[in-house]
């Protein structure tokens, strides 16, 4: 329970820093077939790193691996052996505040590279990793639809609950095919 109290704080403050935060009017389109560099914020907190597979495997096929840059926590070894050449933040518990959010030593890691596009791969609502896209200052910043999302992403993807993470992952990497 204190853990939510805190939580809420954490988010309340990140509504109030981004409540004049202008967002630019895009094409979708034309935002990510110009992409060059991607920021990839991989599931913090859970061990989901399979199900992502399809995802890192267009990501490889769409982008050179040193426009790549994985945002993960202890638990991200396995992208470090599937992008061996894409630069690496991880994550530390002591970079995230008692309200979760991610602290200057991490955002400063983050935004010392450029990115045209930021996604987040949490299936649940992370603050931390919402946060880290949002300071990314990629130009389409895309997370998975839930609710204080709208602060955070400028594109998000409606999951079906009944869907088992790994193809709700599958359609993601079908959908972002397309461009």
């Amino acid at each position: 329970m204190f853990d939510r109290l805190l939580g809420t704080i954490g988010l309340l403050a990140a509504r109030f820093r981004y409540r004049k935060a202008p967002e630019e009017m895009l094409s979708f389109n034309e935002a990510v077939r110009a992409a060059r560099r991607v920021l990839v914020i991989m599931p913090l907190r859970k061990r989901e790193f399979l199900p992502t597979v399809l995802v890192i495997e267009f990501l490889k096929q769409r982008f050179r691996e040193e426009h790549i840059t994985v945002v993960s926590d202890d638990h991200g070894r396995e992208a470090v052996r599937m992008l061996p050449r894409s630069y690496f933040i991880h994550v530390l518990k002591e970079e995230i505040s008692p309200v979760f959010l991610p602290r200057r030593t991490l955002l400063y890691r983050v935004r010392e590279r450029q990115y045209d596009l930021a996604i987040d791969l949490n299936l649940d609502f992370v603050l931390p990793s919402a946060y880290i896209c949002r300071e990314s200052n990629a130009r389409v910043r895309i997370g998975f639809a839930r609710s204080n999302a709208d602060t955070f992403y400028n594109f998000q993807f409606q999951t079906d609950p009944r869907l088992d993470r790994k193809k709700v992952y599958d359609r993601m990497a079908a959908f972002l095919q397309k461009f």
